[in-house]
């Protein structure tokens, strides 16, 4: 039988609350950063991530053994830099693990667009104070 939004949300909550408990850190902000949410069927987890000191909490631990099998989730590690990380499971079980890099975005090449279309304007500008032809 499946579990009802709402067994799956305290479950959630359940595993937010014990790696609080469980998270060793100088100060608040990895507890802070701990949280949960349930978007389109999907158990999302999300937590600071210290790079080399590691995650100094047991959400991934937490997850794996508490969350049910037949439910989807996942963690996003969030690192100061921006970069962010991506592990989780299917519904079969399946592992599945991603990393995002915070300079590979879409504005990027939006800001190239533009850089060039700026480019082509200055030269047309120019080309017709000297009097050429485009």
């Amino acid at each position: 039988m499946p579990l009802t939004e709402l067994e799956i949300r305290a479950i959630g909550a359940k595993i937010v609350q014990k790696s609080k408990r469980e998270a060793r850190v100088d100060t608040g902000a990895l507890k802070r950063s701990i949280s949960f949410s349930y978007v389109r069927k999907i158990m999302i987890f999300r937590e600071m991530y210290y790079g080399q000191y590691g995650t100094n909490s047991n959400l991934e631990k937490n997850a794996i053994a508490m969350v049910p099998n037949g439910v989807q989730w996942k963690l996003i590690r969030t690192a100061f830099g921006g970069n962010t990380q991506e592990i989780g499971r299917t519904r079969n079980g399946r592992a599945t693990q991603r990393t995002i890099l915070k300079g590979l975005n879409r504005g990027a090449s939006n800001n190239i667009k533009a850089l060039i279309a700026r480019n082509k304007a200055k030269k047309a500008k120019e080309a017709l104070e000297n009097g050429e032809k485009t």
